[in-house]
């Protein structure tokens, strides 16, 4: 099955409506780097649900969905209609976004680029880049290499052939990405720690140790928490 298909069918047999602390942390994220949204262009790459995208707009974003399965943006349209809310959905790769230049404030996506090849994460931040202002943001979150408990999760799934999302190459920096593609990587930081503990589930019979696990990150002081890395890498950039 190819990656396309995969997210195909993943958009149209599962609901991913619902407003999770992992969509929060997201959003955290966008708004700690944009600090509003009303009267912004903000077009994410690699869509999926649009769900985070639909909050934006709800807060005054000029949206701009682009999605290569028709599952994922059929799914944000109706999304986007029952909240009242418009967006434009496009249906494309991103590596090949059919916009001009300069058209967005913010150019984003979260979980979509540690599926791609090294050329391939090129090619689309290139673009992203591209369709970016000047003096704009370009905001990726990936899954975070250094992040134990996912890296757990993640791998036993696959030993056992239960990881349902393909290809999935964790990220340790967009460093040497930002550089070919010609993006000033302005930051990196990582955040979701507790929702890293999500991908214990595929452990059989591991709900007692991610009790423990969950506590022990709940009682650690701020300063103690940061010196673990959470589940997403944030890596922010701008035009170079």
């Amino acid at each position: 099955m190819s990656q396309k298909e995969i997210w195909d069918a993943i958009w149209s047999k599962q609901k991913h409506e619902d407003w999770d602390p992992l969509s929060e942390q997201i959003y955290q994220c966008l708004l700690q780097e944009s600090e509003v949204f009303k009267g912004k262009t903000v077009l994410e790459a690699g869509s999926g649900s649009g769900r985070i995208s639909l909050r934006l707009a709800c807060e005054g974003a000029q949206v701009i969905l682009v999605d290569y399965s028709e599952a994922a943006l059929r799914l944000a349209r109706e999304m986007f209609l029952r909240a009242g809310q418009s967006a434009e959905y496009v249906l494309a790769d991103i590596a090949n976004l059919p916009h001009g230049m300069d058209l967005a404030d913010i150019t984003w996506n979260a979980g979509v680029l540690e599926h791609l090849s090294f050329i391939q994460q090129i090619k689309a931040l290139k673009e992203m880049r591209r369709v970016t202002k000047p003096g704009g943001r370009i905001i990726s979150l990936n899954p975070n290499a250094r992040c134990l408990p996912y890296r757990i999760g993640k791998y036993l799934a696959e030993k056992m052939g239960t990881w349902p999302y393909g290809i999935e190459n964790p990220v340790y920096t967009l460093r040497p990405v930002c550089k070919k593609a010609g993006l000033k990587l302005v930051r990196e930081y990582s955040t979701g720690l507790l929702e890293a503990l999500d991908f214990l589930h595929f452990i059989p019979n591991s709900q007692s140790v991610r009790a423990v696990m969950e506590q022990f990150i709940k009682d650690l002081p701020a300063e103690e928490a940061s010196a673990f890395p959470g589940y997403l890498l944030v890596s922010v950039m701008a035009r170079d």
